[in-house]
């Protein structure tokens, strides 16, 4: 069962509870829409919709041959760790300070910046950040060089974690110049490729939610080949929207020097984004002045306003979807121009975007503190006194990751210009 940080302060009667969600909620847009599911272990497994049983019409008789069943691509997202100290004065904490801040309260703060990296994060985070292949080729007698100097480059996509499922390996063919990938933990290779010219392709795994980009340079492999890929990372994030969405749901950069912001790109992205329900674009502060921009050259028109329960004010929406206000979403260059990303996606907990949060499972209950137990995925310590100095340490943790239910929940518009 996922919900809302809004419900959850509605049941939360622990006051530092309470507090940490209302200090949350009310200051940012999206916590109040994202759907937490708590999770017990470390890491959730679902099934995202893979292949639809086709179907047919029949005769007046009502004989029919017909039978297929759908395919689900079962996913895992390992969960990651964010860990944060914070120390209190114990003279201060003995005798009390006028004014000065409890150790609640700093602990509170300290849960509020964790939140501010998780939503950070969510955008821009990517565990995968290089590879290396096996010391020898799986196929025994043939070179390793033929495998790694025919790619000449890998982009990675999400979960693809050697450290917790072992390693990968790539696969060439000679005959039809063929080339499969199996990531790591999955069972088999995926589907094979042909690459005849130098060029980058869409490498996915048995399971295709796994997947990398690979450029090929195909003067560089003569032979068969396969070789054990293993994937690390120099962080310990997980992925965030930028490596969860797949490439079909990317519209791409069209200009040089990116594209200057117009009301069609919501347009387009709506018609791509396919999960319905719970939508929302996500935006910067400056797309969202290039919105407002573009609706005053088409007359000055006012954008409705909606109100999101547990949020301190009104959002604008188009067509009737919210726009969430995220500075999180960094610009970056295209050509001569600064440019960033427009999100358009499903907050629906069945099949959008949710944060899975580890929690033993269990359901928020109305006395939860998370001094004493998991509570949507925060945990506050008591490590004590401190030898060193005369303090007492908290510590506050958050265990989680993000979830996309569906591979269709999402579209992003890359290069709209600042």
């Amino acid at each position: 069962m996922a919900y809302l940080l809004p419900e959850a302060l509605k049941m939360a009667q622990n006051p530092m509870l309470a507090g940490i969600i209302r200090d949350i909620v009310t200051t940012d847009e999206l916590a109040a829409l994202i759907p937490f599911e708590p999770v017990a272990g470390t890491s959730i497994k679902f099934a995202r919709e893979g292949t639809l049983p086709s179907t047919l019409f029949i005769p007046d008789s009502g004989a029919t041959t017909e039978e297929s069943s759908g395919l689900d691509d079962v996913v895992e997202v390992q969960f990651r760790r964010i860990v944060g100290n914070v120390d209190s004065d114990l003279l201060a904490e003995e005798v009390g300070v006028t004014g000065g801040p409890s150790r609640n309260r700093l602990a509170g703060k300290k849960a509020k910046a964790t939140w501010r990296l998780v939503k950070d994060k969510l955008i821009n985070g990517g565990h995968t950040t290089s590879h290396n292949y096996g010391l020898q080729p799986v196929i025994a007698g043939i070179p390793l060089a033929e495998g790694t100097g025919a790619a000449d480059g890998i982009v990675y996509g999400p979960h693809l974690d050697s450290a917790r499922r072992g390693p990968g390996s790539l696969k060439y063919t000679h005959a039809g110049t063929l080339w499969q990938f199996r990531a790591p933990g999955d069972v088999d290779y995926g589907p094979a490729v042909a690459v005849a010219a130098d060029s980058t392709v869409t490498l996915t795994s048995w399971n295709p939610s796994f997947y990398i980009d690979i450029t090929v340079d195909v003067s560089d492999i003569t032979a068969d080949d396969e070789v054990l890929i293993y994937f690390a990372s120099s962080n310990d994030e997980f992925e965030g929207l930028n490596e969860m969405i797949p490439a079909a749901q990317t519209v791409p950069v069209v200009g040089v020097n990116g594209d200057a912001y117009s009301i069609a790109m919501l347009d387009e992205l709506i018609s791509l984004q396919k999960v319905r329900d719970g939508r929302a674009f996500i935006m910067n502060s400056k797309q969202i002045e290039n919105h407002y921009g573009a609706l005053r050259a088409l007359g000055g028109i006012h954008p409705e306003h909606v109100a999101i329960p547990g949020y301190a004010g009104q959002v604008p929406t188009y067509r009737g979807i919210p726009i969430l206000h995220n500075d999180n979403i960094t610009n970056y260059t295209v050509g001569s121009g600064t440019v960033s990303r427009i999100y358009l996606g499903s907050l629906n907990p069945d099949e959008g975007l949710v944060l899975a949060a580890a929690t033993g499972g269990s359901v928020i209950s109305p006395d939860a503190d998370p001094r004493t137990r998991p509570v949507l995925g925060f945990r506050i310590e008591n490590i004590g006194p401190l030898e060193a100095k005369d303090a007492v340490r908290t510590r506050v943790k958050w265990y989680g990751a993000p979830v996309l239910k569906s591979n269709l929940a999402f579209a992003v518009r890359e290069g709209v210009v600042e």
